[in-house]
């Protein structure tokens, strides 16, 4: 299966694309560096919110961390602020098909007009709790780093036709508060749900361990882990290795 010229190239690839396909509310993404969760998310979401139509918008967000929460440290309205930090996004349409070029004209990005043919929303992680997500498919890219409050905020946001999808690694983790399981927003919202859906009717978990990118990187990842995690979050992240295999 494509979506927008991206296919798995591995098992665990395709074991979350179908993840990424089915209508289960939450989906946790979770593992090393270079793996590929944004990338393949971003694809699938082109492909069920444009050639689909199975949303009427794919919204990508982020924590804005080196803005501060008030964005104000960049000139410009929110849209401007908020650009240079959907670069991952736009790098990863070099890698999709050549019909990706042409997305542009969905982004809500910049033009500040309310335009009917809007799909794509690129919006601070700051303002989305207020947002509507109805029939929406939205991407929480660098959810490592979003606290207990914050991941509330948005894990109570699902409404008819909802797909979130929260991607993280928590080798990456960049608040040294948040390297404590127990203030984690990701690790507390995932971990909960193991708890109360043990069926998991509610959410996957893949974990992905299969490098895509140079082989330095499983290099640099392993130099992290050994350092700086706590091993409870690779027990959780574990548990999303059964996902893969079940």
């Amino acid at each position: 299966m494509s979506s927008f010229g991206i296919v798995g190239r591995n098992h665990e690839q395709k074991v979350a694309i179908q993840a990424l396909y089915n209508d289960k509310p939450f989906l946790f993404l979770t593992g090393k560096a270079g793996t590929g969760k944004t990338l393949i998310s971003q694809a699938v979401g082109l492909e069920r919110t444009i050639e689909n139509q199975d949303f009427n918008k794919l919204v990508y967000t982020r924590l804005q961390v080196q803005l501060g929460e008030h964005l104000g440290y960049l000139s410009g309205d929110v849209d401007e602020k908020t650009y240079p930090f959907i670069a991952p996004f736009m790098d990863n349409l070099e890698a999709m098909s050549d019909k990706s070029k042409n997305i542009v004209q969905y982004f809500s990005l910049g033009n500040g007009k309310n335009d009917s043919r809007q799909k794509i929303f690129f919006d601070p992680i700051q303002t989305l709790r207020g947002r509507s997500l109805l029939h929406a498919y939205t991407m929480i890219d660098e959810a490592q780093n979003l606290d207990i409050h914050t991941i509330a905020a948005i894990g109570t946001r699902p409404a008819t036709g909802t797909k979130i999808v929260f991607l993280g690694n928590f080798a990456q983790t960049d608040t040294p508060k948040l390297r404590n399981p127990e203030f984690n927003g990701m690790y507390k919202l995932l971990d909960g749900l193991y708890a109360e859906d043990p069926s998991q009717q509610y959410f996957d978990h893949i974990n992905l361990t299969v490098e895509e990118r140079h082989p330095a990187v499983s290099m640099v990842e392993k130099i992290l882990r050994n350092n700086d995690v706590d091993p409870r979050f690779q027990e959780l992240e574990e548990r999303g290795n059964m996902g893969v295999f079940h």
